[in-house]
């Protein structure tokens, strides 16, 4: 039996630049880091002539085209895996609609998983996240964009670069950055709303044929840059202005990123303390990220936005998506 572990992610800034319909003709780049909540994926060979597959249904077929989950089918389709296979996935938190990129941690690891049982072989990060990103961008015609797939692969607090398809991977270190001092800044809360991205994300991507969003889009990549800027100077309390200043430019690019439960949220919120913050993944609910300077960290623990939202707690990882052989 093989046994994948993958992280979940928080992403910080450029969503949206990601996407092939803007990288293939702009710079894009995006800020996100993974933490400490993971899908496990436990695959096994077996003898029978069935797929057995087991995440929030059952499935249990005889032909791969006759499983409804899509990343799985086009998975075991690509490898030639057909049958005689059994494949159960866990997770730590309800992961559907919550921002924290469970789709694509879910493909990460079983690729992960899967190349391995094909070839005996553990394949680079950078080759695993590339194939996650066919699998849901070429195969199941995702409207998404690649830097769940390279976050969830690669771990870590990360930089990605796209253009014309490549993309580079640069890891921010914690000899250079306090990392630290960001992540006690920081606070996630659940809204409450749950939603599916690719209802937020199909808007998106058709308006990136308009002026307007490839503008906004490219505000939102030189904010990023500036926010690398601020975190290589430790002055991570520019970070979190800098994350008031994405948001609120974000919330453009698509009628149902933000409502007016999630407006009202967020401004409660900074009258607390929070100096910035966004919906985490492509909006419309899920987790709200906050960031809260330290000299206010106490008052908004003892404020009424506290005891009225659900926190989530987490802490940053660094390794990435792995497997055992058991």
């Amino acid at each position: 039996m093989i046994v994948t572990k993958t992280p979940l992610r928080v992403s910080f800034f450029g969503g949206g630049s990601d996407i092939p319909e803007f990288y293939k003709n702009n710079y894009g780049m995006t800020l996100s880091t993974t933490i400490d909540s993971y899908i496990h994926l436990a695959i096994n060979s077996c003898d029978s002539n069935h797929i057995r597959m087991t995440y929030s249904e059952m499935e249990y077929v005889k032909d791969v085209d006759d499983l409804k989950h899509d990343r799985v089918k086009e998975c075991l389709k690509m490898l030639s895996i057909l049958n005689k296979i059994e494949i159960c996935s866990f997770s730590q938190i309800p992961t559907k609609g919550t921002g924290l990129g469970s789709s694509s941690t879910f493909t990460v690891g079983l690729v992960n998983g899967l190349t391995y049982l094909k070839n005996k072989e553990i394949l680079d990060k950078k080759s695993i996240a590339e194939l996650a990103c066919h699998i849901e961008l070429d195969l199941c015609n995702q409207p998404i964009g690649k830097q769940d797939q390279y976050a969830a692969s690669f771990g870590g607090l990360n930089v990605f670069h796209y253009h014309n398809d490549f993309v580079y991977v640069e890891p921010l270190k914690n000899r250079v950055i306090d990392i630290n001092s960001l992540k006690e800044n920081l606070m996630i809360y659940n809204t409450g709303i749950t939603r599916q991205a690719s209802s937020v994300l199909n808007e998106q991507v058709e308006l990136l044929k308009t002026n307007m969003n490839v503008k906004n889009t490219k505000k939102i990549v030189d904010i990023t840059k500036e926010s690398v800027i601020m975190l290589k100077k430790n002055k991570i309390d520019c970070f979190g202005e800098l994350l008031d200043e994405s948001w609120n430019i974000k919330k453009n690019l698509a009628s149902n990123i933000s409502n007016d439960y999630i407006d009202n949220m967020y401004e409660e919120a900074k009258k607390y303390g929070a100096i910035g913050g966004k919906i985490l993944g492509a909006g419309g609910g899920g987790y709200m990220l906050l960031y809260i300077p330290s000299k206010d960290k106490n008052n908004f623990l003892n404020s009424d936005f506290n005891k009225k939202y659900k926190r989530f707690n987490f802490n940053f990882e660094t390794r990435g998506t792995f497997l055992n052989v058991i």
